[in-house]
This record gives structure tokens, sequence and C-alpha cells, in this order.
């Protein structure tokens, strides 16, 4: 019999999800604000109880639900904005989706910025989260909600994949630098591989937070060097600063609990995808 998973934001990570629970053999219906059949706004409990009423009369009801939703204020948006979109989305569909589907298993697609460390030190799902972020503290209210209701957070490192790298995007557009010699770490997770963790988790039920990441992690430097090497390009010059919302953070994000449950990445550095991605971006 086919497990029945609710996606709730089938994007850029979502259709990969949504990929990987078909093969996997579940049955996948999709809902998001724009959806053409099962449309939903999560910072609105009733129309969360009107998905849930019409996928009971599909027959439908899920076994697990995912919030692979993006808050999404537009360009120019204020920071004000931005925030109440992030609660919307993500504080208050956490809080909707756990009250409303309280018999399924939620998972929530969290971020590693809820670690707020700068000085490049290992992070673990046991390090504290006490981000400077106002966004990064509205994602860590939500994890709360999630864990309260015995659901399970993935916190993603910086997605990437086919058709999308803005570190590669920004190198071959000539607009690369490096603030403060490059040391940064950078963390990041191919979205097939966050996908797969994703279906790791729900189909062995576990629950509890679990980050999501590579398993190297090379400093901006280190990265840059590599895909200029690679792709005959110079160097970016050294910057005291780089325009960046990431630039302020600095840390190596562990993945070893995933590993320890045998997930496998695919790309364990963001050096192993670098060519395919390049060309599924038509740089090459």
């Amino acid at each position: 019999m086919k497990r029945n998973l609710l996606l709730i934001g089938p994007g850029y990570l979502g259709k990969e999800i949504q990929r990987e629970f078909e093969d996997g053999g579940w049955l996948v219906t999709t809902a998001s604000r724009s959806d053409d059949h099962l449309t939903v706004d999560l910072s609105d409990d009733r129309s969360v109880k009107a998905l849930s009423k019409k996928l009971i009369i599909e027959e439908r009801v899920p076994d697990c639900v995912i919030h692979c939703a993006s808050a999404s204020a537009g360009r120019g948006a204020t920071p004000e904005v931005r925030l109440a979109s992030y609660r919307d989305v993500y504080l208050k569909g956490c809080q909707n989706l756990s009250k409303i589907f309280n018999d399924a298993h939620l998972l929530f697609t969290s971020s590693t910025s809820v670690y707020g460390q700068q000085d490049g030190s290992l992070v673990t799902e046991e390090t504290i989260t006490e981000p400077a972020a106002a966004t990064a503290k509205i994602l860590v209210e939500a994890e709360r909600a999630v864990l309260d209701a015995g659901g399970t957070v993935v916190r993603l490192s910086g997605i990437y994949g086919v058709g999308k790298s803005y570190l590669i995007k920004r190198l071959f557009a000539g607009g690369a630098s490096m603030e403060n010699g490059g040391e940064r770490v950078l963390n990041h997770i191919h979205h097939h591989d966050g996908a797969s963790a994703c279906l790791l988790l729900l189909e062995g039920r576990y629950k509890g937070v679990f980050n999501v990441s590579e398993t190297v992690n090379l400093t901006l430097k280190e990265t840059y060097k590599a895909l200029c090497a690679a792709f005959s390009i110079p160097m970016p010059t050294s910057n005291s600063a780089e325009a960046s919302p990431r630039a302020g953070l600095n840390k190596r994000v562990s993945n070893q609990k995933m590993l320890d449950l045998g997930w496998e990445p695919k790309y364990p550095s963001f050096l192993d995808a670098m060519t395919d991605v390049a060309k599924s971006m038509k740089l090459i």
C-alpha cells in the first residue's frame, strides 16, 4: 500500500522531493498558494483546514507532510515586509500544519542559518542556535513548533543543483569577490541530496533535528581556486567585505548524524558537482 505525502511548496527543492518520493513508491500531493489544483495559505488556519477537508474527500489523507514552502516578499521589499512573510509562511505555517494535520508526521525544511556562529567552528545538531538575523530567529521559533508536535526538522545548507548555483553564476559573470581573503567556510547541499535525505528520514520515521549538508566543507577561497582552475577563469579579487547575506556567518556544518543513519550524498563536495552544474546552466 502506497504511503501518502502532502508536499507544501513544490518549488526548486520541492520538485526534486516530489520526484524522489514518487520514485520511492509514494503517492505525492502538492499544494501551494498558486497551485492549479490545491491552493493553501499557510498563514490562515481556515485555508489549511479547507485543504485537509479536500484531501479527506479525495481520499488522499497524508501519512506525512513536508513544509517546503518559501517566504517570498518580492524584490525591493522592506525588512518589515520580509519579516512578516517569514512569520506567515514559516512560523504560522508550521503551527497551522502541526495543529490541523496532527495525525501526520510533519517535516520542516529549515536552514543552517539558525546557527549564528562567526568563528569557523564546527556545528552539530546539539549546537546552540542563537542567530543574529531576525529572519533566522523566526526559523528557530518555527522549528520549535514542529519539534513540540513530534515532527522532524531538516536544517539545509545553501541549496544548489541543476540549473542553479549563485557562486558559479557570479564567477562566470565576472562579479565574484572574496571578503577577508576568502577564509569564510561554505556549506552547500545539492537539491538531489536534500531530497534523498528527506526520503530517508520519513521512511525511517526519524524525529528531531538533522543537518543536511555536504561532507567536505571548503572555504570560499578554496572553492573559487578549484572553480577557476577547472574553468580557466581568473581568481576573484579579495575585498574587505562581500555583498552577501551570509558574509557575516562562518561555521562548518557537520552532517555526521545523517551519515550515521546510512545517508550517502551523491555529491559529498560542491566540487563534485561543479562541472555538471555549469553545463546545466549552459555556461560551458
